[in-house]
């Protein structure tokens, strides 16, 4: 049986289901009703902790966008965040940001651009379809809206790299 949302939370286009516009929700606040990711509130706290902590300690953090088409369904985006769980480390955490995007907070690594790339590889390995991603790394100087904003940089999304 296909994974579905009631029907008034889908919308069709052509005979494919699709989410809806509407951003993830949550029934108890700390995890994404569809992923069980943290939600956005925790997770945003969760990434301003650790900017403080990357400050303080010296250490540096990277926040990775994965972005799925819009043409993404249901069962689809439920596989990605799947296999996502399954190649991302323990200690690293997820989060829905909106339908179709994924965010990924790296910690505790010597080199974090190797270990984003590493990831992104990872990912290109397990997901058949296209897909697009952008990163921001910072060593605390930035604030949690500046790494936001640059993940959100159409300029800085990238397609992976599909034959």
């Amino acid at each position: 049986m296909e994974n579905s949302l009631p029907n008034d939370s889908k919308k069709t286009i052509g005979t494919e289901p699709h989410l809806k516009v509407d951003p993830p929700t949550s029934i108890d606040g700390f995890h994404d009703l569809l992923t069980h990711y943290y939600s956005l509130p925790i997770f945003y706290e969760t990434l301003k902790r650790e900017i403080s902590f990357a400050k303080r300690e010296g250490h540096t953090i990277a926040l990775l966008k994965f972005q799925l088409p819009n043409e993404t369904n249901l069962d689809q985006l439920l596989f990605f965040a799947n296999e996502l769980e399954q190649i991302v480390r323990q200690h690293d955490l997820i989060a829905r940001l909106a339908r179709y995007e994924f965010a990924v907070l790296l910690r505790f690594d010597s080199n974090i651009r190797e270990a984003c790339l590493a990831l992104v590889n990872r990912v290109e390995n397990v997901e058949k379809r296209k897909f697009s991603y952008s990163w921001s790394i910072s060593d605390g100087t930035k604030s949690l809206e500046e790494m936001l904003k640059e993940i959100e940089n159409p300029q800085l999304l990238f397609p992976a790299h599909k034959s």
